[in-house]
C-alpha cells in the first residue's frame, strides 16, 4: 500500500482539492490515519466546503459519512448529558462551564461540528466540588474504583476529581475545579477563565472563544500525552479562523498574559502556522516573539514530529523519541521533581504488583454480613 506521509495528511487538509489526485491505495491510507486520530468527519467537512466531497471516490465516502452520522450522535447525546447535568447542579455553585469537546459542540461554531467524546469536562468552583459530587453521586455518576495512590493523586494533588461514570448510560464526567493541577505551582484562580464565559440560551454555560481558545492551548501543551495531538491543533486552527479579528486576538493575549501562559500561546501559534498553516497576523506574531524560550529547537524537534498525525503508517523518523520528551516535558510542567519521582515509583510498584499477582491484587473486598 502507498501509505501517505503524515505531511501529505496535513497538506490534504490545508489544500482539500489535492485529495483528488490520491490513488485508491492512498485514499485507504488516509482513512486508517484518519479513523485513528478521529478526524475523519472534520475532513468530511473538509471537503464538503471545498465543493469536491462528491468528486472523491464513492466507496470511500461511506467512511466519512459514517463518521459524520457519529459525530452528529455525539454531540446530541453531549446536549443530552448537559441538560441533565443542569438539572442536578442548576443553582448549586457559582458556575458551571463546560469545557473542551463539550463546550465546543455546545457553541454551535465549527470547532464542534465533527467532535468524538469520549468523556464531559465541566469546570465549578473548587467550594462547591463536594456537593457537585454528592449530588452526581445520587443522581447516578459513579466513581470506578481507584488504588489508594491515584485517589490521592486526584484528591490532594490535580485540578480534578476521579472521573463519575453513569451507572445505565456510560457516560463520564470529568470534574475540574482548576485548569492545570494544582502541584504544578502554576494553577491560576479558575474565576479568571469563569468571568470569561457566557450562558447560551439555553441556559448551559460556556467559555468565550478566546477564554476557549486559551484553554485548548494548555490543555495541549501542558499535557504528557498528544497522541491525539493533531486533532487539538485543528481544534486551535479552527477556532482561530473563525474569530480572527482584532478584538479576538487582543482579549486573547491579555488573558494569557494574566494567566501566565504566553509561552503556550506562543507555541501553539508557532505550530499551528508550521503544521495547518494557520493565519496568525503579523502583529501577534511579532507581539508574541519575546515569549520565544531559550529551548525552541529541542521544542521544535519534539512537537514537529508528535503534533502531526500519528498513525503507525505515517509517522516520521524520530517519532517515538519527540513522543519520549512531550512525555518527560509534560510530566515535569505538571510535579515537581521529588512528587514526580514519588509518582513514578508507586505506579511503576502497582503495574509491577498487578502483573505479578493479577489486576484485582487493588480490588477492595467488601464485607459479608
Amino acid at each position: 500500500m502507498s501509505n501517505l506521509t503524515s505531511d501529505e495528511v496535513c497538506d490534504v487538509f490545508i489544500t482539500p482539492e489535492a485529495a483528488l489526485s490520491l490513488n485508491a491505495n492512498q485514499w485507504q491510507s488516509l482513512v486508517l490515519v484518519l479513523r485513528h486520530q478521529q478526524l475523519l468527519a472534520c475532513y468530511y467537512y473538509i471537503f464538503k466546503r471545498a465543493g469536491i466531497f462528491e468528486k472523491i471516490p464513492s466507496q470511500t465516502q461511506r467512511h466519512f459519512l459514517n463518521a459524520k452520522l457519529l459525530a452528529e450522535n455525539h454531540k446530541k447525546q453531549v446536549l443530552f448529558e448537559a441538560y441533565e447535568l443542569q438539572k442536578y447542579l442548576q443553582g448549586k455553585q457559582e458556575y458551571l462551564i463546560f469545557l473542551k469537546g463539550a463546550g465546543y459542540s455546545l457553541s454551535g461554531a465549527p470547532v464542534g461540528e465533527s467532535r468524538i467524546y469520549n468523556d464531559i469536562d465541566i469546570l465549578a468552583d473548587k467550594a462547591s466540588i463536594d456537593r457537585i459530587e454528592k449530588r452526581l453521586c445520587l443522581a447516578g455518576w459513579l466513581p470506578e474504583e481507584l488504588t489508594e495512590h491515584d485517589e490521592k493523586y486526584y484528591r490532594k494533588w490535580a485540578h480534578e476529581i476521579p472521573p463519575l461514570r453513569h451507572g445505565k448510560r456510560g457516560s463520564i464526567v470529568d470534574i475540574h475545579h482548576n485548569i492545570v493541577p494544582i502541584i504544578s505551582g502554576r494553577q491560576v484562580d479558575a474565576a479568571k477563565f469563569a468571568k470569561n464565559s457566557k450562558v447560551l440560551e439555553n441556559g448551559l454555560q460556556i467559555l468565550s472563544f478566546e477564554a476557549m481558545t486559551l484553554h485548548s492551548i494548555i490543555h495541549l501543551f501542558f499535557n504528557e500525552e498528544v497522541k491525539k495531538g493533531y486533532r487539538d491543533i485543528i481544534d486551535i486552527h479552527t477556532l482561530v479562523t473563525t474569530n480572527n479579528n482584532n478584538k479576538f486576538w487582543e482579549t486573547l493575549i491579555s488573558l494569557a498574559e494574566e494567566t501566565g501562559f504566553c509561552l503556550e500561546l506562543y507555541l501553539a501559534c508557532r505550530y499551528t502556522q508550521k503544521i495547518v498553516n494557520t493565519p496568525i497576523p503579523n502583529h501577534v506574531t511579532d507581539s508574541l516573539a519575546r515569549f520565544c524560550p531559550w529551548n525552541i529547537r529541542i521544542l521544535d524537534f519534539m512537537y514537529m514530529r508528535a503534533l502531526k498525525p500519528s498513525h503507525p503508517s505515517c509517522r516520521q523518523a524520530y517519532f517515538s523519541t519527540a513522543e519520549f520528551m512531550v512525555l518527560i516535558r509534560g510530566h515535569f510542567q505538571k510535579m515537581p521533581l521529588h512528587i514526580l519521582t514519588y509518582h513514578l515509583v508507586s505506579k511503576g510498584c502497582i503495574s509491577l504488583t498487578k502483573l505479578l499477582f493479577g489486576k484485582h491484587i487493588f480490588t477492595k473486598e467488601i464485607d459479608q454480613p
